[in-house]
């Protein structure tokens, strides 16, 4: 069946750039046809209008669709429904999150294929040829019947894929533990628990494997309860415990515990093995006046928890003071010596080689300085290739000796961080060595710790063309900021 494309095209756009608003998400809408034509003209309609179109033109690409795209409406064609055959809409319907809204595109009805149809999980009918304007009237209608459900969902007490609580009930129940004890000061936690990379199960497993472990991980969380616990579940892999009574350091050992038991159960996929680990975020009632508060510092906790490699516990009150080292500069650095932040020495001048030699060696290597040693390793000087080029320019058969430095700062290997940090910020040298035992074993300059403090960015790895065809091109030098003005 040819469906005629939309006539008054112009005039749609017109009414978009008059009334539309921009919008950051739209209803994702399956279109689910045999029909090459019929599709083309409804993704091309849908695109236009300014929905995000998906299209399958069979049953198992469409439930796959579903499974990993969660589309909001269905557009599902007779033809693909013939015998009475109506696996597609109860299987997209079979969350109990709820299914997609699912509209039958049909040519010539009959009541028999209505009832059927209703009955097989069809929510409404469209008539074909589609009449656009009725097509967007639907829509809407349609959108507003998944917000009410979406609305009865989390009104609802119950969360329906796990049994557990739901965000509506757990946020009632903690309201009440903080108005009961009015007059003195209420003791209430909360425990927020996510099951690491659980968005890979859904895409690697499908839909049906997904719901099937959090049911498992809600059964396990009910075993792990010992006494007044109370347990909800907020939508997704996201699973929440109350504890009356329990401060923040209380309820972080009974997260502790819930997460080695998670790690410890014997969970399956298919009959097949499948461990896995959560992250738990953990916060008390001091300082709080609301039960939304208490939940939102629990999921920062538990954002902190994911940052820090997963399979943890972080407290709320934790993360804070974690936090707090990063605005003082002495803290964060008080364990950092000049052995962990210098650049390795792993070639070294003579007094007595060419200038020439000297300068071929910094150009090859990419270094910045070079130090001179004498018979027995020990640091005369440093040769640097501002120096080196200045006589190159006048003498290249000149040597090292009239060249290298010798008034050169030198600091031994434990030295603190902050004593460098304070001598770069203090003099203009822009190099000191680092010795033990007289000998160099590494430089430090302005540069690279300026370097140390930015992104590395892919210019500074620049490769130098000169060397595309030698084995130095795989040198890779020290990272350093492309334009670095001295510390002062």
């Amino acid at each position: 069946m040819v469906v005629p494309a939309p006539k008054p095209i112009s005039a749609m756009r017109d009414l978009q750039a008059m009334h539309s608003k921009p919008e950051t998400h739209t209803l994702k809408i399956l279109v689910v046809t045999e029909d090459r034509e019929l599709q083309r003209q409804l993704s091309q309609f849908f695109d236009l209008v300014g929905y995000h179109v998906l299209q399958a033109a069979e049953k198992h690409s469409a439930l796959a669709a579903v499974a990993a795209e969660c589309p909001q409406i269905m557009l599902i064609d007779a033809d693909l429904a013939v015998s009475g055959d109506w696996e597609l809409c109860g299987s997209a319907s079979q969350r109990p999150q709820g299914g997609p809204f699912k509209f039958l595109m049909v040519e010539e009805p009959d009541e028999s294929q209505l009832h059927d149809a209703l009955e097989g999980g069809i929510d409404d009918f469209l008539i074909k040829p589609i009449a656009y304007g009725e097509l967007l009237s639907r829509l809407r209608a349609a959108a507003r019947v998944l917000e009410y459900e979406r609305r009865v969902g989390q009104q609802s007490r119950v969360d329906p894929l796990t049994g557990l609580l739901s965000r509506a009930a757990l946020a009632g129940h903690l309201r009440r533990q903080l108005t009961e004890h009015q007059g003195s000061a209420p003791r209430v936690a909360c425990v927020l628990l996510d099951v690491d990379f659980f968005g890979r199960v859904g895409r690697m497993h499908g839909a049906a494997a997904a719901d099937a472990l959090l049911q498992a991980v809600a059964q396990e969380l009910n075993q792990l309860r010992v006494g007044s616990e109370v347990l909800g579940c907020l939508g997704s892999d996201r699973f929440c415990a109350i504890l009356p009574g329990a401060n923040e350091t209380t309820a972080a050992e009974w997260a502790e515990t819930a997460r080695k038991g998670m790690s410890a159960a014997e969970f399956r996929l298919g009959g097949i093995p499948f461990p896995i680990t959560v992250s738990c975020g953990v916060a008390g009632c001091e300082g709080v006046e609301t039960a939304e508060q208490i939940i939102q510092r629990a999921g920062e906790a538990l954002q902190s928890a994911k940052t820090l490699g997963r399979n943890c516990v972080v407290q709320w009150s934790q993360r804070e003071s974690n936090a707090e080292q990063f605005h003082a500069p002495d803290k964060l650095f008080e364990r950092t010596v000049v052995r962990d932040v210098m650049t390795p020495c792993t070639v070294f001048l003579r007094p007595h080689e060419p200038v020439a030699e000297a300068i071929d060696l910094l150009d090859r290597t990419r270094l910045d300085g070079v130090p001179v040693v004498d018979a027995k390793g020990k640091l005369l000087g440093i040769c640097e290739r501002t120096s080196l080029a200045e006589i190159a320019e006048t003498d290249d058969a000149r040597t090292v000796r009239e060249a290298m430095t010798t008034d050169i700062k030198s600091f031994g290997e434990d030295e603190s961080l902050a004593v460098l940090m304070e001598y770069f910020t203090g003099e203009d040298g822009p190099l000191v060595a680092i010795v033990a035992d007289g000998r160099p074993v590494g430089y430090v300059t302005c540069n690279s710790l300026v370097a140390l403090s930015r992104p590395v960015k892919q210019e500074s790895l620049a490769a130098d063309a000169r060397y595309s065809d030698t084995s130095e091109f795989l040198l890779v030098p020290d990272v350093r900021p492309l334009e670095c003005e001295p510390a002062v």
